[in-house]
């Protein structure tokens, strides 16, 4: 090519690079004012994961020197902060062996280990050793890190027992006593009266020793002595009393003390300590919130009524609900003809009964004809021989 076709074509060249040099500037504009944008709908910081910041150390090297006028993400400094990051990482090893390690424990395990712990007063070893009775093979070593891990303290400070073992232990000779208050009419307005009551906690059999304005001191004993004859004859012997810290138990206790009962104070303001009598409040509360009372002897005669369908008439739930005292369950399913329905205080408590004598009646035609005769009960049977004895 002769230097005149060189000359001739060295402007053609400028301005062919020139035009794309105003088209690339102009695309970088576009592009910018679009990242402006989408970088406002996307909020503050957007997350990035490790390729992403490979990928803008990447390309945002070559223009360091302009990477201010650039970038939008994120700052030049942390761009470059990455890279020094990436450098490190480069030259890091890890000389460690790579050991698998111990296989996790599984849940069931876990869960075993807590429930011994909670339930005895066993150190790590006597833990250890109880599970692997179980087929669970742990070291006391994991036992102690899962206590602490739960928050357990090692055995000496677990040592006694937990007020839910102790009502447990001893249910049969433990009752429970509480007050509530109720707002009565008399003659000189609202007066409040106190309620006492006595909860045996394995039968759920409840006493109203009475009610009163002032629980002053000689009454309290009186009704002590009156607790003592109706333990002696309900045949349910008394030999824990818990009851909460309230000054007006301590005529009550010296009583009852004297007569070889322990009285447990529970802890202050701890009402579930004593959830049983609690319950039995708030069963109360139910009838006594829909009832206006009127003098004392009007209440008494309220509490009593509840007494009575508390302990013959209300099935339990926490006793797989069965009634307290002695009911005389029907042996087979009663008829809607024979069911009646006696209320109290206009429909506030109702107790559904089938007549005795209707099922007795309708047993005796069974086995008369003879048929399903075998799966009749002996009590049955003797209420069947009774009935034939007195019909003639």
């Amino acid at each position: 090519m002769t230097g005149s076709s060189r000359r001739s074509a060295v402007p053609l060249i400028t301005t062919i690079q020139k035009l794309f040099s105003e088209d690339l500037a102009k695309e970088n504009d576009f592009l910018r004012q679009e990242n402006k944008i989408l970088r406002s709908k996307l909020g503050k910081r957007v997350p990035l994961t490790d390729a992403d910041r490979r990928l803008l150390v990447r390309y945002g090297l070559p223009i360091k020197q302009r990477l201010a006028e650039v970038i939008s993400i994120v700052s030049p400094e942390t761009l470059l902060a990455w890279h020094r990051r990436m450098k490190q990482q480069k030259w890091t090893f890890d000389n460690s062996p790579k050991r698998p390690g111990r296989p996790a424990k599984t849940k069931d395990t876990e869960e075993l280990a807590l429930r011994m712990a909670e339930e005895n007063a066993w150190g790590y070893v006597r833990i250890a050793g109880e599970l692997k009775k179980l087929g669970h093979t742990i070291s006391p070593s994991w036992v102690r890190d899962l206590l602490k891990k739960h928050g357990l303290p090692p055995c000496p400070q677990r040592m006694g027992l937990s007020w839910k073992q102790f009502i447990q232990s001893h249910l049969d000779v433990t009752w429970a006593a509480d007050f509530f208050t109720e707002e009565v009419w008399t003659c000189c307005g609202l007066v409040t009266y106190y309620a006492l009551f006595f909860i045996h906690l394995q039968t759920r059999r409840v006493y109203f020793a009475g009610c009163t304005p002032q629980p002053e001191s000689r009454w309290m004993q009186q009704q002590a002595r009156n607790f003592s004859l109706v333990v002696a004859e309900a045949v349910c012997p008394c030999a824990y009393l818990i009851h909460d810290r309230d000054g007006a138990f301590w005529p009550l206790d010296a009583v009852l003390n004297s007569a070889g009962v322990k009285s447990i104070k529970t802890p202050p303001h701890a009402p579930m300590c004593n959830a049983y009598a609690e319950r039995f409040v708030r069963e109360c509360r139910e009838t006594l919130d829909q009832i206006i009372l009127l003098g004392g002897h009007h209440f008494q005669h309220v509490l009593k009524r509840i007494e009575q369908h508390h302990n013959r008439q209300r099935p339990h739930q926490g006793l797989d609900n069965v009634i307290p005292l002695e009911f005389a369950y029907p042996a087979e399913p009663a008829a809607v003809d024979d069911v009646h329905c006696e209320s109290s205080f206009g429909g506030l408590l109702n107790h559904y009964y089938a007549d005795q004598q209707a099922a007795l009646a309708a047993c005796l035609v069974t086995v008369r004809n003879g048929s399903n005769a075998s799966g009749v009960s002996m009590r049955v049977r003797k209420s069947i021989a009774i009935l034939l004895t007195i019909r003639g």
